[in-house]
């Protein structure tokens, strides 16, 4: 009965990591995005965003630099933030309704782009993700980001894993007190 009980709690703390991993098994994922491919062509992750789960999109090295292109009559390096369009001057763009700056590092989920810059954690985006640099000309652009993607673990997951561990805790705690009271 005792062997029961423990393995009950075990089963009851891992359920919560066991429904998120199966939620997204893919990931995390690391990918490395292309400065020279367009809007229309972005990469194609793999990853399928559901919208009731939060993911985390970090560059593995925040200070890589990617370029625009040439730097006449300026600079057009950048992180994953793009190129800043007041020290540079060089602007931002937008299409289909979505303004970011000039290089920088950008999601799309069906029609929807969202700025991914050098760290996000969002949720509330459900399709195939892809992923790409943010310019309207693409072959004069040089250099690539590498990306990590992950699921973040909601809180219901951590509170199910904490009463499971907890409940082996007590149950090893009351197993410890049986054992001294007899002897007593």
């Amino acid at each position: 009965m005792k062997i029961l009980s423990f393995l009950a709690g075990l089963i009851f703390a891992l359920t919560g990591t066991l429904c998120t991993a199966a939620s997204a098994s893919v990931l995390p994922i690391t990918v490395t995005v292309d400065s020279l491919t367009p809007v229309g062509s972005w990469q194609d992750t793999g990853v399928v965003l559901n919208a009731g789960q939060a993911y985390s999109f970090t560059v593995l090295d925040p200070s890589t630099i990617w370029s625009a292109g040439s730097d006449d009559p300026y600079s057009r390096d950048s992180t994953a933030n793009g190129i800043n369009p007041v020290a540079s001057g060089y602007g931002e763009w937008t299409e289909d309704g979505f303004t970011a700056n000039y290089g920088a590092l950008v999601g799309e989920v069906g029609s929807t782009f969202f700025l991914i810059g050098t760290s996000l954690t969002t949720a509330g985006l459900s399709g195939d993700l892809k992923v790409g640099y943010w310019d309207s000309y693409y072959p004069d652009n040089s250099g690539t980001q590498t990306l990590t993607i992950s699921a973040v673990p909601e809180p219901s997951t951590w509170a199910m894993m904490v009463l499971g561990f907890a409940s082996i805790g007590f149950m090893a705690y009351r197993k410890k007190n049986r054992r001294s009271f007899r002897l007593a």
